[in-house]
């Protein structure tokens, strides 16, 4: 079977848009393969039946979401500050990148963050896990004695950062008003930012300064710590 097969590809994206607006009780085989324009024994043939289908699905929702690339080399080989921004700004080019939150993908994830299912557990032990193995050594580098409660604090802590703005873009937008909301959808503005809070709460970059222009790159003045 191969993995660009125009009949799974129709089941994934109509099972995506069903899950999205009806849950994974709600959404009927029927209905998915009426969409995908199959019949349905189809979901058994390329899926094996409709749980493992919803699973497949919210694995989409996140690589489409949230990206399954891995960050540029640029960075990562440096100091471990550098290999958090670069990080960080990756992270946030995925989280940027989703506009529409009618977009079944985005409806999906926020659907299984809110409700998890047994598919949560297959996407954080195959997609999700290995992200946060990789952030949470960066962390290790920066801080090798830190405990293990604070170093899982401090990752949660940067990720909740980096999905504000997505999860909250609607009532963000309603805070601040449009135009500004807009100004603020800066990629390298907000990966320095939010660097920049980071490494002042690790203790290795400066406290922020909110002088405007004047303040320096959360790069510019640090390195590894030793």
């Amino acid at each position: 079977m191969s993995a660009v097969d125009p009949t799974r590809t129709r089941l994934l994206e109509a099972a995506g848009e069903e899950f999205a607006e009806k849950g994974f009780g709600g959404a009927t085989v029927r209905a998915i393969c009426g969409k995908a324009g199959a019949n349905v024994a189809a979901i058994n043939y390329h899926f094996g039946d409709k749980e493992r289908l919803y699973v497949e699905a919210v694995i989409e929702a996140h690589r489409c979401g949230m990206g399954n690339d891995e960050p540029a080399d640029e960075g990562l080989g440096g100091p471990p500050a550098e290999a958090l921004h670069a990080y960080i700004r990756h992270f946030l080019k995925n989280v940027l990148a989703v506009h529409d939150p009618d977009d079944w993908h985005h409806a999906l994830m926020v659907r299984e963050m809110v409700k998890p299912s047994s598919a949560s557990a297959t996407l954080a032990r195959e997609v999700i896990g290995p992200k946060f193995r990789r952030l949470s050594g960066i962390l290790r580098a920066i801080h090798p004695g830190a405990d293990e409660r604070r170093l899982r604090a401090t990752a949660f802590s940067l990720i909740g950062q980096c999905l504000h703005y997505k999860l909250a873009r609607a009532i963000s937008e309603q805070l601040v008003g449009p135009d500004a909301w807009a100004d603020l959808m800066d990629l390298d503005y907000l990966a320095d930012h939010i660097a920049g809070v980071m490494l002042a709460a690790l203790g290795i970059g400066p406290p922020l300064d909110f002088d405007g222009d004047s303040a320096p790159h959360p790069l510019a003045q640090i390195g590894a710590r030793p």
